[in-house]
């Protein structure tokens, strides 16, 4: 008999393993030993041992790091959701045990080195492109292109920015733009309005916001022109990212204010699209309340996250995503504790796209920073490098790397100075 779960085909003998049976299973087809898994894990081989012989309940984060390495397709995160249901990343601690110091082949971190670098000049050049089409050397050639054709341009260009593939979107975007330039009636200008509020996401993405606020600016007078509510949101939205990023937290949190009492009024039969922008734009105003201590701000603007989140579509806005921001919340108020109870209220399975599951980890990985956790941090964004490498490049992950590092002076930390040299930060 085979058993097909979430796309995975299984004998029926495997379906009715317990996890650590299936781990046992995968490391013995694979042909890899306790020592090896426990090196590229970061789990030690006495834990390990453990959790095949059913003697340890199994944390997430080991499902997700094994199947990954063992190259099981999925089935063994299956196997732990089966067996313990659609619970938290987050499960009990590991039981203090000391992280071992071990080191990769030097081969292999020089493989990921070098990728690393190379994709540090892929998104150089990308960010020129985006440059140069929203700001030309000379002027362009007009260009044109059906609706149909542009609307489904945009769609696939958002399944790329929500897939974290941002080098590449990029280029997709640098086409689109002289596009979005030529538009004219409300749904061109509509459509305009979402290329540069993409524009801007990735180059905020891409650790360019000089040039996002251009691609805001844009946006903006787009949004503004089609009258569209997704459209002014997602413009608005941009400009509270920018000027949270510039540290202008007062004005962030006060345009998300004013952004929002001038949306609720029309929000009431607005489409799904729309309240997932308005939703997503409360939850990137809390981040900035929370900056400027204002708690109540940013408690209320989670509220009406929380809240959007139910009208709109799940790839959207989820009740995932905005899980995400209340980590985020948390964390700045520094309430390290807060944070990891909100994570642990959701399954990462519960946050439909990769960019904001790859967040999630990250959030996770900075609150255990803060809380002393320092083994967990790293398991954490091993998982997000694992989902969405270039979102552990960007500059908050970069800075919670950074901070392991100063806490292990002697990078102690099982795969911690690989994981930096990966993400290219200074050991």
């Amino acid at each position: 008999m085979t058993l097909v779960t979430r796309g995975v085909a299984w004998t029926g003998q495997q379906a009715t393993m317990a996890f650590g049976e299936q781990l046992r299973h995968w490391r013995e087809r694979r042909k890899v030993s306790l020592s090896v898994l426990a090196q590229a894990t970061h789990y030690s081989k006495g834990y390990l041992s453990r959790v095949e012989r059913r003697q340890r309940s199994p944390e997430r984060l080991l499902a997700e790091l094994a199947d990954d390495v063992l190259g099981a397709d999925g089935r063994l995160i299956q196997s732990w959701v089966s067996e313990f249901g659609p619970q938290p990343m987050l499960g009990a601690s590991a039981g203090g045990e000391a992280t071992k110091r071990r080191t990769f082949l030097k081969s292999a971190s020089t493989a990921l080195v070098a990728g690393g670098l190379a994709e540090l000049d892929r998104n150089t050049d990308a960010v020129a492109r985006l440059r140069d089409a929203l700001v030309p050397n000379a002027p362009a050639e007009s260009a044109g292109m059906a609706l149909p054709q542009f609307s489904r341009a945009m769609t696939r260009a958002r399944r790329d920015f929500t897939a974290a593939r941002y080098a590449g979107l990029a280029d997709d975007l640098a086409e689109l733009i002289p596009i979005a330039r030529t538009a004219t009636e409300p749904a061109g200008q509509t459509l305009a309005a979402q290329v540069y509020h993409l524009a801007a996401r990735t180059l905020i993405k891409l650790s360019a916001p000089p040039y996002a606020w251009v691609a805001a600016h844009q946006g903006e007078q787009a949004a503004t022109a089609s009258a569209d509510l997704r459209a002014i949101a997602e413009a608005r939205r941009d400009m509270v990212s920018l000027f949270h990023r510039a540290a202008d937290y007062g004005k962030a949190r006060d345009l998300t204010a004013r952004a929002a009492d001038m949306l609720q009024t029309q929000l009431a039969g607005a489409a799904p699209q729309a309240w997932g922008a308005y939703g997503a734009l409360m939850s990137t105003g809390a981040i900035a309340a929370a900056r400027m201590e204002d708690r109540h701000s940013a408690l209320a603007m989670l509220e009406e996250a929380t809240n959007a989140a139910a009208k709109a579509p799940a790839l959207v806005l989820s009740a995932g995503h905005v899980v995400t921001y209340r980590i985020g919340v948390s964390i700045v108020l520094g309430d390290a504790g807060m944070a990891i109870e909100h994570a642990r209220s959701i399954s990462p399975d519960d946050i439909p796209t990769v960019e904001r599951r790859a967040s999630y980890y990250t959030g996770v990985a900075e609150a255990y920073t803060l809380w002393g956790k320092t083994d967990r941090a790293v398991r954490a964004l091993l998982v997000a490098e694992k989902i969405a490498p270039a979102e552990v490049r960007r500059s908050g992950p970069r800075r919670v790397i950074e901070d392991l590092l100063h806490r292990d002076l002697h990078s102690n930390l099982s795969g911690l100075r690989a994981l930096a040299r990966r993400a290219s930060v200074a050991l």
